[in-house]
């Protein structure tokens, strides 16, 4: 059996990452994103407090730069902890911002693959049209239909998981 490299590894996990995600976000677009957000906010208070604490522990190669990343971690996360529903209001913008930029990838790992197998060419530009499509509809209503637009984020994020999975299945 092949070695894998790491980097296909964490394209490979980013690639389920998305997916599931997607999945999340089709299925419970009401309290996907404030549950998300808080999971953020929580993972950024202990990295925060473990960074400041490092910062106290450890006697070399210390720097206040450490501290103050530690703070401003912990400050972030509790404001993600505190207000997710402020950042909910912000994410299918953020969002639509992101998929724009991941279908523009994929449209361009598709022309990549025009040499190659027609099927794979084919199935990864429409797949990058339609996340690039999707994402267009989200930034210009990112309030209307706040549900429907969060489980278009989601459908383009299984759409780019599976693109990538497709993508990382072709011989390079």
């Amino acid at each position: 059996m092949k070695k894998v490299s790491a980097a296909l590894k964490n394209y490979i996990v980013d690639a389920v990452a998305l997916i599931v995600l997607g999945l999340v976000l089709l299925i419970w677009p009401k309290g996907a994103l404030e549950t998300i957000f808080k999971w953020i906010g929580i993972g950024l208070i202990v990295l925060g407090a473990i960074k400041a604490i490092s910062f106290f522990v450890k006697k070399e190669n210390r720097s206040g730069i450490d501290l103050l990343v530690g703070f401003v971690q912990i400050a972030v996360g509790i404001f993600f902890v505190a207000r997710p529903g402020f950042l909910v209001a912000f994410f299918p913008t953020v969002a639509a911002i992101l998929l724009g930029y991941g279908a523009i990838v994929m449209i361009v790992r598709a022309l990549r693959l025009k040499d190659g197998s027609k099927n794979a060419f084919t199935l990864s530009l429409v797949l990058g049209i339609v996340c690039l499509v999707l994402a267009a509809v989200v930034f210009v209503h990112p309030v209307l239909l706040a549900n429907v637009m969060v489980q278009a984020a989601g459908v383009s994020m299984i759409v780019e998981g599976v693109s990538l999975l497709i993508a990382l299945s072709r011989p390079a």
